[in-house]
C-alpha cells in the first residue's frame, strides 16, 4: 500500500467539495431522471439539459453561486455566475443564446457590483443578459443565472467507452484565490480569445470526436471525472502523476480547484492527438490523464506503478446520476 497515495485518496474522500456533490443522491428520489418532451428523452445529469429541437438542440442550464463569495466579491460573484452558466453551454457542444438572473441582495450597493459583474461578463462573452428578478432584503444575500443554448450536435456526460483516453484541457495561466478554490484563468483574457478557446468545444462535438465529455465544476477535476464516469456507467484509471499543478498550488488543492476553463474529454484514441493539436495551437494544456474502464471503479496509479482505488462507484454513487440509475 503506497502511503502517499493512500494520503491523498484519504483527503479528497472527506472533502467538502466532494461531499456537497455525494448529498445530491439524497434528493433526487423527488424528481424523475429522465424526461420526455416532444417523444424525447431528456438525461438529468449532463451539465446542460438538451432538449432535442428539429434539427438541433435546445440546451437549458442555471448555475448558483457560492454565497460566501458572493458577500465577499459581488463583483467577482457577477461574473463567475456568467463564467459558469456559459462553461456548461459549450461542454455540451453547444453555444449560448441568452441568460437571466435571479438575485437576492442585502443592498441596492451588493445588488449593483454584482449586476456590474454580469454585464461586463455578458459582454466579454457575447451573451445577452435578457431579464431575471430582484429582490432587495436586509440579511440575505444569493445569485443563481440560467442560461439557454443551442447545439447541432452534443457531447453528453452519458457516452463514455471502455478503452477511451480520458483526456484533460485546461488553461494553466492565471492567478489562484485561495479562500475560494478558485482558479481564474479568463479573467485577463480579451472576448476574442475568450470565445475561441471555447469554440474549441463544439468543433469536437461536430466532428464527432469525442465520446462523452464534461466541464469542470467546483468539484475540481477530481469531482467532474467521477460524474463523467458515473454518468457513463464506467470506471478510470487515472495516471496521477500526468496532472499539471501550478507552482502555487499543491496537488490537493488543485484536484479540487475550480479552473474557470476546464475540461475532461473521453475520446477515442484515434481522436488524441488531433485534439491535443488543437489545444496546443491555442496555447491550452491537453494530455491523457487515463484510460476509461468497463469496471465501475477508479483507481489513482503513479509514476512509479504503484495502484490504488480511489472510488468504487457501484457501491459509493456519487449523485445518484449514473446510466444505470436513469433508464
Amino acid at each position: 500500500m503506497d502511503e502517499v497515495l493512500q494520503d491523498l485518496i484519504t483527503t479528497l474522500r472527506s472533502s467538502s467539495r466532494l461531499l456537497q456533490k455525494r448529498n445530491i443522491r439524497n434528493l433526487w428520489s423527488i424528481l424523475p431522471k429522465v424526461c420526455e418532451i416532444n417523444g424525447a428523452k431528456v438525461m438529468v445529469g449532463d451539465d446542460a439539459a438538451a432538449i432535442r429541437y428539429g434539427d438541433e438542440y435546445l440546451l437549458v442550464a442555471a448555475e448558483g453561486v457560492y454565497p460566501p463569495l458572493l458577500k465577499a466579491n459581488p463583483y467577482l460573484a457577477g461574473r463567475t455566475s456568467v463564467l459558469t452558466n456559459v462553461n456548461d453551454i459549450y461542454a455540451m457542444g453547444g453555444r449560448p443564446l441568452a441568460i437571466v438572473d435571479v438575485l437576492f441582495a442585502s443592498d441596492l450597493s451588493e445588488a449593483g457590483e454584482v449586476l456590474k459583474g454580469i454585464r461586463d461578463n455578458a459582454f466579454r462573452y457575447g451573451v445577452p443578459v435578457i431579464g431575471g428578478h430582484f429582490t432587495e432584503g436586509e440579511g440575505i444575500s444569493s445569485l443563481c443565472v440560467c442560461i439557454v443554448g443551442r447545439a447541432r450536435k452534443l457531447v453528453s456526460s452519458f457516452n463514455a467507452k471502455a478503452g477511451d483516453d480520458l483526456v484533460l484541457i485546461l488553461n494553466n495561466k492565471g492567478r489562484f484565490y485561495p479562500g475560494f478554490n478558485f482558479w481564474d484563468s479568463s479573467g485577463e483574457l480579451g472576448s476574442k480569445e475568450l470565445i475561441e478557446q471555447l469554440e474549441l468545444l463544439p468543433r469536437i462535438a461536430e466532428e464527432g470526436l469525442a465520446d462523452a465529455g464534461k466541464d469542470i465544476s467546483m468539484g475540481g477535476i477530481i469531482g467532474s471525472l467521477l460524474m463523467l464516469l458515473e454518468s457513463s456507467g464506467k470506471g478510470a484509471d487515472i495516471y496521477i502523476d500526468r496532472i499539471p499543478v501550478p507552482d502555487e498550488v499543491t496537488l490537493k488543492q488543485w484536484l479540487l480547484t475550480f479552473p474557470s476553463f476546464g475540461f475532461v474529454l473521453s475520446l477515442r484514441p484515434k481522436n488524441t492527438l488531433k485534439v491535443k493539436g488543437e489545444c496546443e495551437r491555442m496555447g491550452l494544456f491537453c494530455g491523457q490523464i487515463g484510460k476509461v474502464t468497463l469496471e465501475q471503479r477508479v483507481f489513482f496509479i503513479d509514476d512509479k506503478g504503484n495502484k490504488e482505488l480511489f472510488w468504487d462507484i457501484r457501491h459509493e454513487p456519487i449523485t445518484g446520476l449514473g446510466v444505470q440509475h436513469v433508464r
